[in-house]
């Protein structure tokens, strides 16, 4: 993956998962180690969801990453909006219908309608 290709990348904790309403769907946060992204997200059970605690990295990118198959979460996503709240730019992303928002405390070069790469791996 050329370093031009990522959008932004970070280490963090899952700091929750929570059964949503729909049947195998949960939703969960993720929390960098500096405090400049939060990400909440779709999981589901058939796909991956990850415990409380688990240390991640995240990483968004314009082309497919390099990734362990059946180990990380890779997922092509559509930026849906891009809007600013309080201290936070929130980007939701959106992954076949399930929902990927990263907010973050940093400006990224991204805008809506753009294709991104996901990647989330156990670190």
């Amino acid at each position: 993956m050329s370093g031009e290709s990522r959008v932004v990348s970070f280490t963090g904790v899952v700091e929750s998962v929570e059964k949503e309403l729909i049947p195998r769907l949960y939703i969960g946060r993720i929390v960098s180690d500096d405090g400049k992204y939060v990400v909440e997200m779709d999981l589901h059970s058939e796909l991956i969801v990850f415990k409380p605690g688990t240390r991640v990295e995240v990483t968004l990118t314009r082309d497919i990453p390099s990734y362990k198959d059946g180990v990380d979460l890779v997922a092509r996503g559509t930026i849906v909006s891009i809007k600013s709240e309080n201290e936070y730019t929130s980007y939701l992303i959106s992954i076949g219908g399930l929902l990927f928002i990263l907010k973050s405390k940093d400006s990224l070069n991204l805008s809506p309608t753009e294709k991104v790469y996901i990647k989330i791996s156990e670190i």
